[in-house]
């Protein structure tokens, strides 16, 4: 088996020149691929509601030729749940108003007996990577040929919220394909 030095002079003429030579035999990019881009979108609620069965809801423009890869939330200031088992803080999307077209209604604030915190400023990845993170599970495609119009809803359900007179932010990235 061959030895290499490893300490060879890096001054050396004769390597620094096969290595230009070797650089300008490299195709630096690939003519079969293709350039996408990254659309962003960002939105902001209404004040969230307090109050037991409400929507807050949220339109967002999805592009034609696009799928959903990032939803990221997070709310301006603390949304706490009222503290007893089955007071959550539910998000639903779907392609018409409070529907659930695309994620059926499952808990961000899961209140099993103790009040539940979204703290403010702290983002919740909804969906990343054009998965659902935990529990979220979708049921329609994040794709769309056309483009068409993203409903986000947020429903406290079995009790008032304790805290909610804030809004939450959504940003929502889309790839071209």
């Amino acid at each position: 088996m061959a030895q290499v030095n490893i300490r060879k002079d890096v001054n050396d003429a004769s390597n620094a020149i096969d290595v230009r030579r070797l650089a300008a035999r490299v195709e630096t990019t690939n003519p079969d691929q293709e350039v996408t881009t990254t659309n962003e979108v960002k939105v902001t609620t209404g004040t969230i509601a307090v109050t037991d069965d409400t929507n807050t809801i949220v339109t967002i423009a999805q592009p034609a030729g696009t799928v959903l890869t990032n939803l990221i939330a997070y709310p301006q200031g603390n949304l706490v749940t009222a503290g007893s088992s089955g007071n959550d803080l539910d998000i639903s999307i779907g392609t018409a108003s409070a529907g659930a077209q695309l994620l059926a209604a499952t808990a961000v604030l899961d209140d099993g007996g103790a009040a539940v915190t979204w703290t403010a400023n702290v983002p919740l990845y909804i969906v990343e990577n054009s998965h659902g993170k935990a529990a979220n599970q979708f049921a329609g495609a994040l794709y769309s040929s056309a483009a068409r119009n993203i409903f986000v809803t947020l429903r406290p359900i079995g009790a008032d919220l304790a805290t909610a007179a804030t809004t939450v932010t959504y940003i929502a990235q889309f790839q071209e394909l």
